[in-house]
């Protein structure tokens, strides 16, 4: 039987972890709010760049296709931390099924992943050639991106890969996520025409005064950079949505184990008092027989 004693310390321990729950609350909810405005900021930085893209086409518009490499990279983006639920089994889960779908069958894939949780998993399956710590800011993510870029570069210069497809989980609303993946490059067979056909929001038409070649390799840059930085905004925030989401049942759960803790101690001490009260009465009795 517990004691009051043992009650009592446990009311405290679970009051203590409640304060702890209701602090990684509150750090998730600002941080949903810090990558949500990051992602939302790099929606207007890739209109620049789409326009970017519509000025290379229009003064570019017989580029030489050039022959490039079977092989794909796969970034999978998970998490560092745990206790955000199947977060990372899902993003997994749905990488692997794209990696060995019909469309991805005769790609050679190039697995690179970003957040510890992810990678741990993903070696159970596969091989992972690079790895990423994740930011552990908005701030931070730029330098990681950039990273990436210039390795993906290197690639596509040295190897003429060209392909690159990116996993992550995409907040949709507090709580909920979805998988998703957007494929980085290449461009779709028409995305060049269609820049070419598209109109220039005013009548002064923008043309590219260097070199042709060095204007490409720095918006191909930025687009990479762009599309990514956006990926990880969004799946950092649903990172922290699905914390969000798990300590708002851990609050529930504690909530409940410690009403029904208080409930025990409170029947306990009644169970004491009743059985000192019980022992004073005998006592008074057989001293009043006597």
């Amino acid at each position: 039987m517990e004691t009051l004693e043992i009650l009592s310390r446990k009311i405290k321990t679970s009051h203590d972890l409640l304060s702890v729950v209701k602090t990684m609350k509150s750090l998730a909810a600002v941080n949903i709010r810090q990558y949500e405005s990051a992602a939302g900021a790099m929606d207007e930085y890739n209109v620049v760049i789409e326009n970017g893209w519509q000025v290379f086409f229009k003064n570019r518009p017989q580029s030489r296709k050039k022959k490039m490499s079977e092989q794909t990279i796969f970034l999978v983006i998970g998490s560092d931390q745990g206790m955000c639920g199947q977060f990372n089994e899902n993003i997994m889960q749905y990488a692997l099924e794209e990696a060995n779908s019909a469309e991805m069958a005769h790609k050679e894939k190039i697995f690179w992943s970003a957040g510890e949780r992810v990678r741990a998993g993903l070696e159970e399956e596969i091989t992972i050639e690079e790895h990423y710590h994740l930011p552990s800011s908005p701030a931070a993510i730029s330098d990681l991106i950039y990273e990436i870029v210039e390795k993906f570069a290197l690639l596509h210069e040295t190897k003429r890969i060209d392909t690159f497809h990116v996993f992550y989980n995409r907040l949709e609303r507090v709580g909920t996520y979805s998988s998703t993946m957007v494929r980085v490059l290449p461009f779709d067979p028409q995305y060049g025409e269609e820049k070419r056909s598209q109109l220039w929001p005013n009548r002064c038409h923008p043309m590219i005064g260097g070199n042709h070649a060095l204007f490409f390799k720095q918006l191909f840059k930025q687009h990479v950079f762009g599309t990514i930085y956006k990926a990880f905004s969004q799946s950092l925030a649903s990172e922290n949505g699905a914390r969000l989401a798990a300590m708002q049942a851990a609050e529930k759960n504690i909530l409940e184990m410690e009403e029904d803790l208080q409930g025990r101690f409170r029947e306990t001490r009644q169970n004491t008092i009743t059985d000192e009260l019980l022992d004073i009465i005998s006592g008074f009795e057989a001293l009043s027989i006597a």
